[in-house]
């Protein structure tokens, strides 16, 4: 089983439609449906700290945390939801 990439998250989320409006629990979800996760992508992050968050979580929140930086999506503070822009 091959494990999840940076290359591979990204891939899935440029299939999701300019203007659609997600929280991190769909984009989540919609990853997790769209590639077979394996026995490593479930387990915990540990490169910085000790965490239960699974290693492919944390990769969806560094693709989306690039993805804010070169304005791929709109990140609302407020309400948590990530809005997808044209690339």
């Amino acid at each position: 089983m091959i494990m999840i990439h940076t290359k591979d998250i990204k891939n899935i989320l440029d299939r999701i439609p300019t203007g659609t409006t997600l929280s991190v629990k769909e984009i989540q979800n919609f990853v997790k449906s769209n590639f077979d996760l394996g026995p490593e992508d479930w387990g915990p992050y540990t490169r910085t700290r000790q965490t239960n968050y699974s290693r492919w979580k944390h990769i969806v929140q560094a693709v989306l945390e690039k993805y804010k930086k070169t304005q791929k999506v709109t990140h609302n503070s407020l309400t948590h939801f990530y809005t997808f822009n044209e690339s």
